[in-house]
């Protein structure tokens, strides 16, 4: 019996998927437009899509939240709260790997305080850095060499080619 599951994955941030775990005022661009793109490329190339916990609507147990920034969510128990979130994707992700199957990216969200790769906005202006949880994800599994590619939901056409460079390589594996 052939088994024709794909054996490629790629994290996404739940809000990715789910735009009512984003917080209240936030969905400003169309899903259509700004996510739908790369979601349809992931399913065009039967890639597994793991939707990772939402650190900010777990910690409160609240799917309503208003928006917070990077200084209201960068505190101990925040912090600690990421850590074990981070820790059960970072076994996922072990698992997946142990198990021959291979994760070709993460994905995160700029701008938010939790799953931003590259760039956050704060008080001080943009600031070049992680989020608090993609922070901690990056520490657990740095030994992988998995990339971490940040979407902009206003620009993503240079996210959608990283993700789209990354599928060809494994076309020639």
């Amino acid at each position: 019996m052939q088994d024709n599951r794909s054996k490629y994955f790629v994290f996404v941030p739940f809000c990715l998927l789910s735009q009512a775990y984003q917080a209240q005022g936030l969905v400003k661009y169309e899903w259509k437009s700004s996510i739908k793109p790369i979601i349809q490329l992931l399913l065009d190339n039967n890639i597994n899509i793991i939707q990772m916990p939402c650190a900010e609507s777990s910690f409160n147990n609240n799917l309503i939240r208003q928006p917070m920034g990077l200084a209201k969510y960068d505190n101990k128990n925040f912090n600690q709260h990421c850590e074990k979130l981070a820790s059960i994707v970072a076994n996922e992700i072990k698992n997946i790997i142990d198990s021959n199957y291979k994760v070709i990216a993460i994905l995160g969200i700029e701008q938010s305080p939790s799953c931003c790769v590259n760039y956050i906005y704060t008080n001080h202006g943009n600031e070049n850095r992680k989020g608090l949880f993609i922070e901690k994800l990056y520490e657990k599994i740095q030994n992988y060499n998995i990339p971490i590619i940040g979407i902009n939901r206003k620009y993503i056409n240079k996210s959608y080619k990283q993700i789209e460079s990354l599928i060809k390589e494994l076309k020639v594996i």
